[in-house]
């Protein structure tokens, strides 16, 4: 047994399986106290903005309803109509096909006094009816004209008020005061208009968001506002209260959520941790493989072979300590030594050659394309990344007046111009073209990147290179399209695509301009 203690292999058996063990089980205690509770609270954070999105879409059909009912308030024979002026009103405005249209359960007019002037909608049977007043068959209304009359006494203002409603049904209401659009008067009265949140509208609103989400009429309870709910290890639900009409009631927004980016952390994690173990267990392996070949036979030979390709090649200049070795240890140090130095070197060359342009010496699009893909895939907040596409104007139109070698010296002025601005920055030139040029520009947003592109095209002005030919000045110019990441433009591709349709925007506007991909633009092939 003690022989076997002694043996190297077993004692480094013995330690490398402690190593293993130590490593397995410390990354189990980081995961469970460390990585876990982060990868949970990403979790939350994540639930909570997808409900803010819910809620920013709520908010938008809102001020819709806003600007509509505001459109007929300040509507200047809505005006005359409620203060009595114009008869015709209710033939040539108030009829089913409106409310249809304008997607309306209800308009009520009310005159200064907040009394019902006309009532027009959908009562509980789904009748239409029209009434000057809540008489029958309008009297369903009667309801909404004494909570609006209250409501109006009790306003500091005459602002316009949007509501969301959480009866059997849910809706959304909108209040505004009836001026004449272009005289300063008092209010000749409000009116109200009320539009259903059906299972037709909800289903649009999915899509509009991407979120499977439901909205459910409830009565305002009270505890927290927003809960998450894990249901499985594939999806969680998560809850958010919105106060709403009548008093005392709210609309629950519940979304189903993906629980992918968890997924995602929690299997990168685990492979982290398999692969780990598997690299610790084939170490071991080698390491007793190498332990038993440890000899002199196999270092002999070794050094045999480092010593034919030291004839190959001339040795550099080694360190006192390690030239005086007259053994097989100094022999393997000075010709590794030289072969390193010898593979550097030559590696260093083969990169510069294959990552910068040979005639300007910047980027070329093979490092620009890594460069971008490196920008895309690192994790942080958005923006991530925003690129130029830049075209020097009319430049067959140079090189045919001032010659090739001219053109060459223009490419190269250009470059070491361009690239001195924007590396201050960070940002990366490339040459991708003849005479076109790219730049990646790391966490930037699109309204900077316009910022750096004015700049650059003034810099380019201010060279003043001459250009007697050029239809667009006499010296010089350059076109530039900018676009940066954003939710449609998630690869290198699509952004550099969105820029080039840019680029040749600001070609088609005149050439010697800035012009941005916007959003709502169809993008087109890359190909002009």
């Amino acid at each position: 047994m003690t022989t076997r203690l002694h043996s190297l292999r077993n004692r480094f058996l013995l330690s490398l399986c402690g190593v293993l063990c130590l490593a397995l089980l410390a990354l189990v205690l980081v995961a469970r106290y460390q990585i876990m509770p982060i990868l949970l609270e990403d979790e939350e954070s994540f639930a909570g903005a997808e409900l803010d999105r819910a809620e920013r879409a709520l908010d938008s059909e809102l001020n819709h309803m806003r600007r509509l009912v505001e459109d007929w308030a300040y509507w200047d024979d809505s005006y005359d109509f409620v203060s009595g002026k114009r008869p015709e009103y209710v033939d040539s405005n108030l009829y089913e096909d409106t409310l249809e249209t304008l997607a309306l359960e209800m308009m009520l007019f009310l005159d200064a006094d907040l009394e019902a002037h006309w009532v027009v909608g959908f009562d509980a049977e789904g009748e239409f009816t029209s009434c000057p007043g809540v008489e029958a068959p309008c009297d369903w209304a009667t309801p909404a004209v004494a909570f609006l009359g209250r409501h109006i006494e009790r306003k500091p203002d005459d602002a316009t008020d949007t509501w969301l409603l959480s009866r059997a049904e849910l809706g959304m209401a909108a209040l505004s005061p009836i001026h004449q659009s272009r005289e300063e008067s008092s209010a000749a009265g409000w009116l109200a208009m009320v539009r259903p949140l059906d299972a037709s509208w909800i289903e649009q609103l999915r899509d509009t968001t991407g979120i499977q989400l439901e909205l459910t009429p409830v009565t305002e309870q009270e505890g927290p506002v927003q809960q998450l709910e894990r249901i499985s290890p594939t999806h969680m639900a998560a809850h958010r209260l919105i106060s709403a009409l009548p008093p005392g009631r709210a609309v629950r927004i519940e979304a189903v959520l993906p629980r992918q980016r968890y997924q995602a952390s929690l299997e990168t994690f685990r492979f982290a941790l398999y692969w780990t173990g598997g690299v610790l267990i084939v170490t071991l392996l080698i390491v007793l493989w190498l332990l038993e070949r440890m000899v002199l036979l196999p270092l002999r030979q070794f050094t045999h072979y480092t010593q034919r390709l030291h004839h190959e090649a001339v040795a550099p200049d080694m360190p006192d300590r390690l030239v005086t070795r007259r053994d097989e240890i100094g022999t393997l140090s000075r010709e590794f030594r030289s072969l390193l130095e010898h593979q550097n070197r030559q590696s260093e060359q083969l990169r510069e050659l294959s990552q910068h342009d040979p005639l300007t010496g910047v980027a070329n699009r093979r490092l620009f394309d890594e460069r971008f893909a490196q920008a895309l895939s690192r994790p942080g907040p958005t923006p991530r990344a925003a690129a130029m596409m830049i075209d020097i104007d009319h430049f067959k139109l140079y090189n045919d007046h001032y010659g090739h070698q001219a053109g060459d010296a223009c490419l190269i002025t250009l470059a070491q111009r361009m690239d001195q601005m924007l590396s201050a920055h960070g940002f990366l030139l490339a040459r991708t073209g003849g005479e076109e040029f790219s730049v990646l520009l790391p966490g930037t947003s699109l309204e900077a990147a316009l910022a750096h592109a004015e700049a650059l095209l003034r810099a380019v002005d201010e060279l003043n290179l001459p250009h007697e030919i050029s239809p667009t000045r006499s010296s010089v110019t350059v076109s530039i399209g900018v676009a940066a990441h954003r939710a449609d433009l998630s690869t290198p591709y699509d952004i550099m695509r969105a820029a080039d349709q840019a680029m040749y925007q600001a070609k088609t506007e005149g050439r010697n301009r800035v012009e941005a991909y916007r959003v709502g633009e169809p993008l087109s092939p890359l190909e002009r």
